[in-house]
């Protein structure tokens, strides 16, 4: 049975690429691995629901605080449940319309992943995000007209390394006072809302929750933004293929405009 949600279709960029130059370099198939193994659902739902600064706790109160953190992250999960299915190279979130907490973490989600593929194994993510009618069950079936829509959005109008917002999912995540938190990770071109890697940067260390945690966490992210244009250009310049070329120079035009 259908039922509306917010869904999120997420895909790495250029990772059939990376695959295919894997075949004789270990060093690309452990980068392989640990760029899957971190975003299977279970690691992405203790950073989803509890997030720990490590560097802000005491070294022989970690382990406590960490086994709280996964309590919390439990709890969180069963009262505001978020959907995570998992395959190869590609990610699907989703919730329920009318929990509005579950709903807004779909982007709080997007907005993580963009900054941790990037920051742990310099990998973009491309993806849409829609609402609609959809079955999606964490180890089960996941189908409906709303997957096809955000798989379009990923696959034929984001083009470049970013999350397209369809215009009525956008409209209806407004209706919801807190959502003006998110307004700052969201950019908008001539056609397209949507989410990038210096949206995201920008939104974590000017209206996430963690700009609570005070500046020694935060600049962290300010690093990583201000470290990301130059790491762009190089990787763009590495690339004799105009099309893979272009994808970096459009990211760091969006780091330029800001």
């Amino acid at each position: 049975m259908y039922e509306n949600r917010f869904i999120a279709f997420i895909d790495i960029l250029g990772f059939g690429a990376l695959v295919e130059s894997s075949a004789n370099d270990k060093d690309i198939q452990k980068k392989i691995l640990e760029a899957l193994n971190s975003i299977q659902s279970d690691k992405l739902n203790e950073d989803l629901y509890a997030r720990v600064n490590e560097e802000l706790i005491p070294p022989e109160e970690l382990a406590t605080v960490k086994e709280i953190a996964r309590a919390f992250a439990q709890a969180g999960k069963a009262a505001n449940p978020v959907t995570i299915t998992y395959f190869s190279d590609s990610l699907v979130i989703s919730a329920p319309e009318g929990d509005v907490i579950a709903s807004q973490l779909v982007i709080d989600l997007v907005i993580k992943l963009k900054i941790k593929m990037w920051t742990d194994h310099k990998l973009l993510i491309r993806g849409g995000i829609t609402l609609g009618s959809l079955t999606h069950i964490e180890g089960g079936p996941l189908y409906g007209p709303a997957m096809n829509r955000a798989y379009y959005l990923e696959s034929k109008e984001a083009k470049f390394p970013r999350v397209i917002i369809d215009a009525p999912c956008l409209d209806k995540y407004r209706e919801v006072e807190t959502f003006s938190l998110f307004e700052s990770s969201i950019s908008r071109d001539d056609e397209h809302s949507y989410i990038s890697l210096a949206t995201s940067l920008y939104h974590t260390f000017t209206d996430s929750s963690l700009v609570l945690s005070g500046e020694k966490v935060l600049s962290q992210f300010r690093n990583i933004y201000e470290a990301a244009p130059d790491k762009l250009d190089a990787i763009a310049s590495s690339y004799e293929d105009e099309n893979i070329k272009q994808k970096y120079l459009w990211l760091l035009n969006e780091f330029a405009s800001r």
